[in-house]
């Protein structure tokens, strides 16, 4: 069993079948994929970028976020906004699901994987008058700070609007999966790693760098903020299968438990358009 060369035990997971489980999460959790403030629940309930249909165990529709800061207005200010991620899918290799634009050197490499999302960006846009409002209420403080006036320090304040403007882009990713140290932590940990990004066709006329911007911020929060928080000990993928069973009030007087192959090549591997994961079973 070429599978079981090096391990005792093989796992995989099909590609549809973990975008299968992708579609079915962002119909029962929402929430995973749709960001907002507040007033999303209220007034602009109905000024989504993208219509979300409640999950049918019931449960939030959206995760409820801060609203944007106004920078420099004398008093905090914020806008209203919401993002939300959609047609969400992952290509593993050797990649015949997803068409990579060019820019990602398709196809992708051995043991890597590609990803694909939709993006929507929505901001509550306010009208004149409304700013024109706002503009005399930010005069008479700056007024009365530099006549020595003490002015109290206020929460933020909603710019309000009934207006939306919706833009949305597609983003591929190709990322890969290695084992290594944490700083300071003993053992190995299971990590993500980005390999490129690209943002589809964000043009400008003349050209310009806004593209290359969005996608450098995108890869550091990716890298920085969010792939950080995936990490997983290998500690924690042994499973003691002896304390499993007495927990079920079955005993087999030997201590078993299910542990990763350290021979394998790769482990996961990402290959056959499948994850694969080997395991021995050490026994004492």
């Amino acid at each position: 069993m070429a599978f079981t060369n090096h391990s005792g035990l093989f796992a995989a997971v099909h590609e549809h079948g973990i975008n299968t489980t992708i579609a079915h999460l962002m119909r029962q959790r929402p929430s995973l994929f749709n960001y907002a403030t507040l007033i999303f629940t209220q007034a602009l309930s109905q000024q989504f970028c993208m219509p979300i249909a409640p999950p049918p165990g019931g449960g939030p529709l959206f995760t409820v976020e801060p609203q944007l800061p106004v920078l420099g207005a004398p008093q905090p200010l914020g806008l209203d906004w919401c993002l939300q991620l959609s047609n969400v899918s992952i290509d593993l290799y050797p990649g015949n699901t997803l068409t990579l634009p060019p820019e990602l050197d398709p196809p992708i490499g051995s043991q890597q994987f590609a990803l694909h999302l939709q993006a929507c960006f929505g901001l509550a846009c306010p009208d004149d008058r409304v700013v024109e409002n706002l503009a005399a209420e930010m005069e008479a403080v700056v007024a009365a700070r530099v006549l020595g006036v003490a002015v109290p320090t206020a929460d933020i304040q909603p710019v309000s609007s009934a207006n939306v403007l919706c833009s949305c882009l597609d983003l591929f990713g190709v990322g890969h999966f290695e084992w290594g140290a944490v700083g300071g932590v003993p053992g190995k940990f299971l990590k993500t790693r980005l390999d490129n990004l690209e943002i589809v066709d964000l043009a400008t006329n003349p050209p310009s760098n806004l593209e290359s911007m969005l996608e450098c911020y995108l890869k550091v929060v990716l890298r920085l903020g969010v792939l950080p928080r995936l990490i997983v000990p290998m500690q924690s993928l042994v499973l003691n299968i002896t304390k499993m069973l007495q927990d079920n009030d079955t005993s087999i007087g030997q201590h078993v438990t299910l542990v990763l192959a350290t021979d394998v090549p790769n482990n996961p591997a990402v290959e056959d358009d499948e994850l694969k994961v080997f395991f021995n079973l050490k026994v004492d």
